[in-house]
């Protein structure tokens, strides 16, 4: 369990990270390198889990593990479930990549699950119901507000890059952590039954809406300053920022605090 700690912290947190805090690039790029950064810090974790292992193992084996830790990896073990022909091709790219590693460009499997995290995952987290949308935002928060008391440092890469030793976590800190997985994945089971029922898609901001609803619970041009500085700011404020944005939806009346909360949630 604590390796798998270790890939879920680091794969999740990664792209939500970039998603969040590059806010001078576009929407598309954004969601490019959160998806990036989601399956990148799931392989860097991996590897570092079984590199001792690949001196010994045969491919099949190798393979074989890999694809147990990503089928426990939040919504991306979902993924594999419900779209048909996904494990054959992940488990393909893993095996190419090993026999003939990516010299140039992204390797095989990033390139293959950020596709799948741009056409099911993003999809289902922006068609989720407000109030699955509101929870992911909600358990963020519970997690960042007992890690700026307890563990302060670790909050601060919650919000940078991820938690880099999740086993370092308090009991508590370890179940909010869980917390927070499992409402990614309540949001992400009602967008996939929203968008598979054929009704329209719930309304969801673009960057310069959401922007205008971020000014409007209260974020200010310093907020939106130190989001582009996130990396230079104290663990405190890292922190504390972090909780603020998380709950601008709660600021706003209930016709646009869902929207702004599917547009934060798809970023996770």
């Amino acid at each position: 369990m604590e390796k798998i700690a270790v890939i879920v912290v680091v794969a999740l947190v990664a792209g939500a990270a970039l998603y969040l805090f590059a806010r001078n690039v576009s929407s598309r790029q954004r969601l490019v390198r959160s998806a990036a950064a989601t399956l990148a810090g799931a392989l860097a974790a991996a590897g570092a889990v079984y590199g001792l292992e690949a001196l010994t193992g045969d491919d099949t084996q190798m393979v074989d593990n890999a694809m147990t830790e990503a089928r426990t990896l939040p919504l991306v073990g979902l993924v594999l479930t419900d779209v048909p022909d996904s494990e054959a091709r992940l488990r393909a790219s893993l095996k190419e990549e090993m026999r003939s590693p990516t010299t140039q460009g992204a390797p095989r499997p990033l390139v293959l699950m950020s596709e799948l995290r741009a056409k099911y995952i993003v999809p289902a987290l922006r068609a989720a119901d407000a109030s699955d949308a509101e929870g992911v935002l909600a358990a963020r928060i519970a997690l960042m507000r007992h890690l700026l008391g307890t563990n302060v440092a670790a909050c601060r890469e919650l919000a940078l890059v991820g938690i880099q030793h999740a086993d370092r976590l308090d009991p508590q800190g370890q179940q909010l952590m869980r917390n927070m997985l499992t409402a990614m994945e309540k949001a992400y089971r009602s967008g996939r039954t929203a968008m598979n029922s054929g009704a329209a898609p719930p309304a969801v901001p673009n960057d310069t809406e959401a922007q205008a609803l971020l000014v409007e619970a209260g974020l200010t041009p310093t907020d939106f300053e130190q989001l582009q500085n996130l990396a230079k700011l104290s663990p405190e404020q890292a922190c504390e920022l972090g909780i603020r944005l998380n709950g601008t939806p709660s600021k706003l009346p209930a016709d646009r605090a869902g929207g702004l909360a599917r547009y934060l949630a798809a970023a996770q």
